[in-house]
């Protein structure tokens, strides 16, 4: 994701009235996403060998003993049952592990959401930065990559699994303009288009080369070779990649396919997958035309040169994925409308699983959120639950159903040391990491913010406070430098070509696919325990969700003796 920031201010009225509300509030949402996290039906068939997709050897890890999970008919299978999760995003792991005196928080995160019941994270394997991991093409620091392995190890010693992504299709920690500048020996991304990074030979051997690396990285802390570490469930080949301007989808789909089966090569037995943020292309004309985000939009979408069904249907392509923001991308065509954008969400989610599972793969939602800054607090925290909820009880209807596995990631699960810059982080047992006149204050904020609250371009040494500033501060030039690099010019004449193809019948409209019968279930929330903060709510739900996937998976014994 990009950075996010939307809110404004709220009546002092108002707030003194919420005092009571937000102290239960925390404590509800992350109570409820534990509960579905774990909700698992148990596989009852036996598994063909030859038809196992595994994500490496079974390893002690202290106090936990993390076995692979593997892939069979549509599921994930951990010590021979069924396996559905409910996670977390975190992107600073990496960065915070790199600095002594701010590595505790690394075991802080892992280990509040290890005691909620969430069983996976998934945080960044890149920062192609000068001061980062990969210094320059094929060149890494070693201590930063130490600060990797103890994220690997921490979350081992926790028992968390862990999803890596490789590369950033945003600016945020280098991404893919590294990597064209480092290809076409350019000092700027000036007069350079993020479609080379797909296309140009020198570029892709650079990505292959930094995969391989990582990928047989030995950790430093354990001694186990990352590519044969079960506590790595998967990779994502990228961040929320795109092409935009080509919306056959052409270019992305060769990448994906070429890098998926070299990822194959080098990490046979671990999962693989794409890290798309889910939108439909061509290959699915009534999806894309009708299923995409917003009522006039999906042109853009289309643009963007990705499609899901295509995407995930590639031989190396293990699991699907896909990513959900109904606050920043059906705002406006919702006007606003809470209710509306659950029905969003319910029906992207729902759509994914259907596709998913007619590609026979299972699905994960690998980012979702909802930002506290969007407007009133207690309203926006309102709203946050039932985004969460919504999610939580699609998952639930499709894991009960034993069709194929699920599992969802919410982004994002902070330590309390961490301020919210965007309004998406969830804290457990306390509030934006910071005093009351602090939350107050970050309440109250307002402008708009970028696409996504992805990843920071900060420096090792530099204040947090700095995390989101690069998109406030960009002047003119640089704004205009990204949207090139972007390729803004070919997506506005390829919505103009796809509306144009509509008009005159070369692209045919259909009518909305519907979800199949979903199981009907109830959910009864329960405090997960007294906390006094507005995400109580949240962190019921969370809890909740986690303790039904747990039982849904029969893996109760695993973690929580209940």
């Amino acid at each position: 994701m990009g950075s996010k920031v939307k809110s404004r201010s709220r009546l002092r009225s108002a707030r003194m009235a919420s005092t009571a509300w937000r102290d239960l509030a925390c404590h509800a949402v992350l109570a409820t996403v534990l509960a579905f996290a774990c909700l698992r039906p148990l596989l009852a068939t036996a598994t063909d060998a030859s038809d196992v997709r595994s994500v490496g050897m079974e390893s002690d890890t202290g106090g936990f003993s993390l076995s692979p999970v593997t892939i069979n008919n549509n599921m994930f299978m951990k010590n021979g049952k069924e396996f559905h999760f409910i996670g977390f995003n975190q992107y600073y792991m990496l960065d915070k592990a790199r600095r002594d005196e701010e590595r505790h928080i690394v075991d802080e995160t892992i280990k509040d959401a290890r005691d909620l019941g969430m069983t996976v994270m998934r945080t960044w394997a890149f920062d192609d930065r000068p001061d980062g991991l990969q210094v320059n093409a094929g060149v890494f620091d070693e201590q930063t990559f130490r600060a990797l392995d103890y994220v690997l190890d921490s979350s081992a010693r926790h028992g968390m699994h862990v999803i890596l992504a490789l590369v950033n299709y945003w600016p945020d920690y280098g991404g893919m303009e590294s990597y064209v500048k480092w290809c076409t020996d350019s000092p700027t991304i000036a007069n350079h288009s993020v479609s080379e990074f797909y296309t140009n030979p020198i570029c892709r051997q650079m990505y292959k080369n930094a995969m391989k690396t990582i990928m047989t990285r030995r950790n430093t802390y354990n001694g186990r070779v990352y590519n044969e570490d079960p506590t790595i469930l998967g990779w994502d080949l990228a961040n929320e990649p795109r092409n935009p301007g080509d919306p056959s989808g052409n270019t992305l789909a060769y990448w994906i396919e070429e890098m998926s089966q070299f990822a194959k090569l080098i990490s046979r037995g671990q999962l693989i997958t794409t890290g798309v943020e889910g939108f439909f292309g061509l290959t699915t004309p009534n999806l894309a035309l009708n299923s995409n985000p917003g009522s006039d939009e999906w042109d853009s979408w289309i643009c963007e040169g990705t499609d899901f069904v295509r995407f995930h249907n590639l031989p190396g392509i293990d699991f699907t994925v896909a990513h959900m923001y109904p606050d920043l991308w059906v705002q406006k065509p919702c006007n606003g409308s809470d209710y509306c954008m659950k029905l969003f969400a319910s029906r992207w989610v729902d759509t994914h699983i259907e596709q998913s599972l007619m590609l026979g793969k299972p699905f994960v939602l690998e980012e979702f959120g909802s930002s506290t800054k969007t407007g009133d607090y207690i309203d926006s925290m309102e709203h946050r639950e039932d985004i969460f909820e919504t999610v939580f009880t699609e998952m639930e209807e499709a894991a009960a159903a034993s069709h194929l596995s699920v599992g969802s990631l919410f982004w994002s699960f902070s330590s309390l040391h961490y301020p919210d810059y965007d309004g998406f982080t969830v804290y457990y047992g306390g509030e934006e990491g910071g005093n009351g006149n602090e939350q107050q204050s970050n309440h109250q904020n307002t402008g708009a913010g970028a696409e996504t609250p992805q990843g920071t371009d900060v420096q090792p040494g530099e204040d947090d406070s700095l995390d989101y500033v690069w998109y406030s501060l960009q002047d003119q030039n640089q704004k205009q430098l990204q949207n090139d690099f972007r390729n803004l010019k070919k997506h506005k004449q390829c919505s103009k070509y796809l509306r144009k193809s509509v008009r005159e019948g070369v692209i045919t409209t259909s009518f909305r696919e519907k979800p199949d019968d979903v199981i009907a279930s109830t959910t009864t929330l329960v405090p997960f325990q007294k906390l006094e903060t507005s995400h109580d709510d949240t962190i019921n739900i969370i809890a909740n969700a986690a303790k039904k996937f747990r039982k849904l998976s029969r893996q109760d014994s695993q973690y929580f003796h209940d």
